[in-house]
């Protein structure tokens, strides 16, 4: 089996959180190639007129037993951050940052760890520079490269890309260039569209 997936993603999102420590799975079950595509999730909603589930109050009371549940379905640990909501634009752009030091998935990881996993706020350099360090990235070079212009704008047009191809919140996932689902309740659907195109 092969195909692509594309993958994208913001740090602030916990049920992106969740799903990606599921992909390493698909990608080993079904011979997938996983490109990841960091986005900004504050931009996604502003286009699409969509909302975060805390600022909806029932829904956002409902989503933190749902997370519960999901983690122990998953086998993971989850805690709310020591800031949230939080603004993950300059994570985000970090994510930019490692991809082009070939460090993305490790970067990736290590920063939804810190946040989902240790509650460690990474809207600052304090935090932001600890997940690089952990990425084996030079945290100084890191936290300057991420207010370079070509970093912000290649960020913009992963938003803008992902708008444009009907996004509207994360996780978001394209299979094969084609087909979308959202949500860490959608994997089954994904793996099962990998299998079915190969």
């Amino acid at each position: 089996m092969s195909g692509k997936l594309e993958y994208f993603y913001d740090f602030v999102s916990p049920f992106t959180y969740l799903a990606n420590g599921q992909l390493p799975g698909i990608v080993s079950r079904t011979g997938c190639e996983l490109i990841a595509r960091p986005f900004f999730l504050g931009g996604v909603m502003k286009a699409t007129g969509n909302a975060p589930p805390v600022h909806v109050p029932a829904k956002g009371a409902y989503m933190f037993g749902d997370l519960g549940r999901w983690a122990r379905r998953y086998g993971v640990t989850i805690q709310m951050p020591s800031v949230f909501p939080f603004s993950s634009l300059k994570a985000m752009r970090g994510a930019i940052v490692a991809e082009r030091e070939d460090r993305e998935r490790v970067y990736r990881n290590a920063c939804f760890h810190a946040i989902w996993a240790e509650g460690i706020d990474v809207s600052g350099n304090d935090g932001l520079g600890l997940v690089a360090e952990r990425a084996g990235l030079d945290p100084a070079a890191f936290l300057a490269a991420i207010e370079q212009q070509d970093v912000k704008d290649a960020l913009a047009a992963n938003t803008s890309e992902a708008v444009e191809r009907g996004a509207f919140g994360a996780p978001t996932f394209f299979v094969n260039g084609a087909e979308m689902f959202w949500g860490n309740d959608r994997l089954d659907f994904v793996e099962e569209a990998l299998r079915s195109a190969s």
